[in-house]
């Protein structure tokens, strides 16, 4: 199961894919540009709804014709080494964050203290791996940025989240900042926008945006609509992995129904794929129960092979028993590799048991195979006993 780390590598890579589990850190931006002009709202406090109106009007003023980044802040509880955004990997120069651009700096600290920031975030990252912790939970800013074409009636064409703290690339566009903004009034235009929009890429990222926001009771709903919805299966699927995101138990069960019902591959296996990504103790119950009973082949495989990447005796459990008592080759040969998947070698003596002991020698074949793959001395002494007949 994705804990704290994993989770944090998942937001890091949201901007690119929403399924990107990658190994450590945001992706990378080569040069961001700064905004070529950054205007902020100054009128006095208005819903979310009013500024987003009064941007609208403002920005074509700024427009070069090549668009118009509008801008808000939502805040979220995340791990303190969790990222949503990119770093520059420019080694020319540092690079300002958003926060510092909206605070009027037009000239980037110190390349060695940006280096030396960066260290220290992929020390203390390292760390938290490595040694198991829980990762603290802080309050971070993340900027919800919309950019608007006005060659004719304005158009969304991009939308982009990024923690504050971090750089973001305006490629030399105009900025127009309307402040904070509650998760419901965040929700609520988000949702206008996906319904406004034709373009399934900014309907993607829209869902995304919704996906980040930390309110169950707020973001789940707008997901599930969309997930058993008329929208294309991709777009339902990226659904599907948000409402596993948001770690609550009843996004678990609507994925559930999911995996069992939907009429798609391609959601079913997303939905099961986000069930797996669910922290809550129940996902592990429910993918092995979808394992056991789904009615879908598709759906019973797919369960097998998150299972194997779940760091879970209960999982290891289940994998032994599916291998032994899978009913078909197919789910059992499934099994296998899933333990030889499972962290921490934990798949490896349900692997030993089956090279020496599955009735059919073709599970046994397989068990063999990927014991060859380990590098754990028990599993080279299994292979000299089964060659020498022991």
């Amino acid at each position: 199961m994705v804990r704290d780390g994993a989770r944090a590598t998942v937001l890091a890579g949201l901007v690119v894919t929403a399924a990107a589990l990658a190994a450590a850190g945001p992706p990378s931006v080569p040069h961001p540009q700064l905004p070529a002009e950054v205007i902020r709202y100054s009128g006095t406090d208005k819903p979310l709804e009013g500024r987003l109106a009064w941007a609208l009007a403002e920005a074509p003023k700024c427009d070069r014709g090549r668009g118009v980044w509008i801008g808000y802040s939502v805040r979220r509880l995340m791990g303190e080494h969790s990222m949503i955004g990119s770093w520059s990997d420019d080694r020319t120069r540092s690079t300002l964050t958003i926060t510092e651009i909206l605070a009027g700096k037009r000239e980037a600290a110190s390349l060695t203290a940006g280096e030396d920031s960066v260290r220290r975030t992929a020390k203390d990252v390292l760390e938290s791996i490595e040694n198991k912790k829980q990762e603290r939970k802080i309050w971070k800013d993340i900027g919800i940025l919309c950019r608007y074409d006005f060659a004719k009636p304005a158009v969304l064409d991009a939308v982009r989240m990024s923690n504050l703290d971090l750089s973001f690339d305006f490629e030399d566009r105009p900025l127009v900042w309307i402040g904070g903004a509650s998760d419901e009034e965040s929700l609520a235009a988000i949702k206008q926008l996906f319904d406004e929009s034709r373009r399934d890429k900014v309907r993607e990222n829209l869902i995304a945006a919704a996906g980040v926001h930390g309110s169950p009771a707020l973001v789940i709903p707008f997901l599930e609509k969309i997930l058993t919805g008329k929208d294309s299966e991709h777009l339902r699927k990226e659904a599907a992995f948000w409402i596993g995101e948001q770690d609550d138990a009843s996004g678990l069960r609507i994925l559930v129904r999911a995996a069992q019902t939907d009429a798609s591959h391609e959601v079913r296996e997303g939905a099961v794929f986000a069930i797996s990504q669910v922290s809550l103790p129940e996902a592990v119950d429910e993918l092995i129960a979808l394992a056991r009973g789904a009615s879908q082949a598709d759906v019973r495989k797919q369960s097998v092979f998150w299972l194997g990447q779940i760091a879970s005796k209960k999982a290891g459990a289940a994998l032994e028993d599916f291998a032994r008592n899978g009913g078909s080759l197919e789910i059992q040969e499934q099994a296998v590799f899933a333990l030889s998947e499972l962290p921490d070698n934990q798949g490896l003596e349900p692997l030993i048991k089956l090279a020496k002991t599955h009735p059919d020698p073709r599970i046994r074949k397989k068990a063999v195979f990927w014991l060859g793959e380990s590098k754990d001395p028990r599993a080279l002494q299994t292979l000299v006993d089964i060659i020498k007949g022991k």
